[in-house]
């Protein structure tokens, strides 16, 4: 089973796994969500089992309120349990067992009676031989120091994974007890292309635009891929496989981390990331034309913005604007929220239309037909870039277009253009551009 441009961690895992008999130790592998933990762990535990190691894989389920991670272990012995020969370990397996019961029945369970029922399990298994314990995503257990310390101690090897920007104090203690810390980077462009497999070089280079610095994240790559293909946008041509509609937005799958990220953020979260999307970018001093639009309170949305901010999902440009992550994102979070996160405007029979201003109203009047599309195009989210795709113009003449619009109507922002083209009574997405604001 082959992994792509993981050379220097596979030969990092396998020198710690020579290095075992001299004693314990703990090693970290360390990513962003989709980046490929998941996947190296299984290939490392194939070749070693392969090889006559004993290998005993945790897998740590979400959200099961397994404080210290026995649970996981008793799942990972009854599996596994063939692997150790050793019939002493079913009073182990009992023992952890009743203790997790009694874990959930009674959540004040302190740290050292999980300390004596974990080293006394992990003791009888360092016993048999040396032992690699492999951990995926171990931050899911709330404590998982006992259960570490506890493996590592008798001498087996543990490895365990953890995502890279988790900055909490807890994945600062793991990094600290840990003997070694292995990161994984972004893939080059060669691996990534051996990945995708039989794509041309458009695509690449659409995937490689859109997706930004995730470009080099596996799982993003390939399960867009994937998303293009169940849309039938990808084509077969000479044995290749190209983009049936190279002007239209590429956006993230439906569940992707990221997008994920977001909605555990509340409703705020999307709305927010879909309006900075509809929008291109998101000032600060727009925050309270956003606030209004979605009906919530402008110090709430500033909090969430600081969290989308933490999270990864908006970047600041050089003049301090907020924009999303990658255009894949804001085309994923535009999709999502056009029709749901953003309160549309009262009709005309529910409150009087505000009078727009006269000098904007009129030279918004004035536009051209490009212009006017630019502007509509601007209300969907799409970038600079992806207007001018899409218009059949270069990303140069599109944001010439744009200042002259800006000089023309005293609008300072994205948001004010479409804001003036919608009080002028401008058709279809500047619209929805408003809406969004």
């Amino acid at each position: 089973m082959s992994i792509e441009g993981r050379d220097d961690a596979l030969a990092a895992l396998r020198s710690a796994l020579r290095d075992q008999a001299s004693g314990g130790s703990l090693l970290i592998v360390r990513g962003d969500a989709g980046i490929g933990k998941t996947r190296l762990l299984d290939v490392v535990g194939r070749r070693w089992r392969s090889k006559g190691t004993r290998v005993a894989q945790v897998r740590v389920a979400q959200n099961t309120g397994d404080r210290y991670g026995v649970g996981a272990v008793v799942s990972m012995l009854r599996q596994d349990f063939d692997r150790f020969r050793d019939a002493g370990l079913v009073d182990g397996i009992s023992a952890l067992a009743r203790f997790h019961q009694r874990q959930a029945e009674d959540p004040a369970v302190r740290f050292p009676a999980v300390a004596a029922e974990l080293n006394w399990v992990f003791g009888r298994i360092g016993s048999l031989g040396p032992v690699a314990l492999l951990i995926d995503d171990v931050l899911e257990i709330a404590d998982p120091v006992p259960l570490l310390l506890a493996a590592r101690r008798p001498g087996c090897l543990v490895v365990a994974t953890m995502r890279a920007d988790d900055t909490t104090e807890r994945s600062a203690a793991l990094l600290e007890l840990a003997d070694e810390v292995i990161d994984l980077d972004s893939l080059g462009d060669e691996h990534i292309a051996r990945l995708a497999g039989e794509i041309d070089d458009d695509v690449h280079e659409a995937l490689r635009a859109d997706l930004g610095p995730l470009y080099g994240n596996p799982d993003a790559v390939l399960s867009t891929v994937e998303r293009l293909r169940e849309q039938g946008r990808l084509v077969a041509v000479d044995g290749r496989l190209r983009l049936a509609d190279p002007g239209s937005p590429i956006s993230l799958p439906e569940g992707h981390e990221l997008l994920l990220r977001a909605r555990r953020l509340g409703r705020l979260g999307p709305s927010l990331l879909a309006a900075t999307a509809r929008l291109g970018t998101l000032d600060i001093d727009e925050l309270d034309a956003v606030a209004e639009a979605l009906g919530e309170g402008v110090a709430e949305c500033g909090r969430t913005v600081d969290r989308l901010v933490e999270h990864g999902l908006l970047v600041s440009d050089d003049w301090g604007r907020l924009r999303c992550l990658c255009p894949a994102l804001a085309a994923a979070a535009g999709s999502r929220e056009r029709d749901s996160v953003l309160r549309p405007r009262p009709s005309a029979a529910e409150s009087p239309k505000p009078a727009p201003s006269p000098r904007r109203a009129g030279r918004a009047r004035s536009w051209s037909a490009t212009e006017t599309r630019i502007v509509e195009l601007i209300g969907q989210g799409l970038t600079n870039r992806r207007i001018g795709s899409a218009l059949g113009l270069s990303e140069k003449t599109v944001e010439g277009h744009l200042t002259r619009l800006f000089a023309k109507t005293g609008c300072r922002s994205r948001v004010e253009l479409v804001t003036t083209a919608s009080m002028a009574g401008r058709p279809g997405a500047a619209m929805r551009g408003r809406s969004a604001a």
